[in-house]
């Protein structure tokens, strides 16, 4: 063999060796991303684990509420998760919930003073902050691109977060809905319901999340649209709190 093919067969196979180690570290990006996914919990007393994203496939486990699994990957509804023993399976979305999180607090459990002194590093201007009106004011434009407003609402006596209103104000839009829902798409996965069309009037999407029901929606003709992050037992409680007043 001469010096040539020499060179040409230790060049093919050092090509061989490189592309082993790149599949090599390709797999273990892949499993730490994995392992790194979105946490989620069985947020119903008992959540039924399939061997496949079917409604009627077989049932391999049941996890009580609380049991957290980890994300692996989607079938629209139905989440392929890692089970606490390491297995995986699938689950369907309605049966889990995820923390809701805004401006990185847990809106399930945050508290107004937690969340103003949150607001103080962020580009959130105040316009109305009044400790005895269960509803804080907010110009978010210069958070959020586009917003024009931002509301949040808390309990009366226990000053706990009910609702959270962010308004993006536009006339002859009819893709800026479509635009916001995407965005919370990428957060939080599908919408589990949409009512109307996006091309003309009305339309309205939804996520639950456990406790914390989230909408984008858009009245008509006028296209201005809305994220709301609601509470829906607490904003009852502050409703039945604002009624003597």
């Amino acid at each position: 063999m001469n010096g040539t093919s020499e060179q040409i067969l230790q060049l093919k196979q050092l090509v061989t060796h490189f592309a082993f180690a790149l599949a090599v570290c390709l797999l273990l990006l892949q499993a730490t991303h994995a392992a790194e996914g979105d946490v989620w919990q069985v947020s119903v007393a008992i959540g039924n684990v399939r061997a496949l994203p079917q409604a009627n496939a077989e049932l391999v486990n049941q996890l009580p509420n609380g049991t957290r699994v980890i994300e692996l990957q989607r079938d629209g509804e139905w989440l392929q998760v890692q089970l606490p023993d390491g297995s995986k399976a699938w689950m369907h979305q309605v049966t889990l919930s995820q923390t809701i999180q805004l401006f990185g607090l847990a809106l399930n459990s945050v508290s107004r003073e937690a969340m103003r002194e949150a607001l103080r590093a962020t580009k959130v201007k105040v316009v109305r902050e009044v400790d005895t009106y269960p509803y804080d004011l907010y110009d978010p434009s210069e958070w959020k691109k586009s917003a024009t407003e931002m509301t949040l609402g808390y309990t009366i006596k226990e000053q706990l977060f009910s609702v959270a209103e962010i308004t993006f104000r536009s006339n002859n839009d009819t893709e800026q809905v479509r635009l916001v829902a995407e965005e919370i798409r990428k957060e939080l996965g599908p919408w589990q319901r949409v009512l109307g069309r996006r091309a003309e009037g009305p339309v309205e999407f939804e996520w639950q999340r456990g406790d914390i029901k989230i909408l984008v929606h858009r009245g008509w003709p006028d296209t201005t649209t809305y994220i709301v992050y609601e509470f829906s037992s607490r904003l009852d409680q502050m409703q039945a709190e604002l009624e003597p007043r």
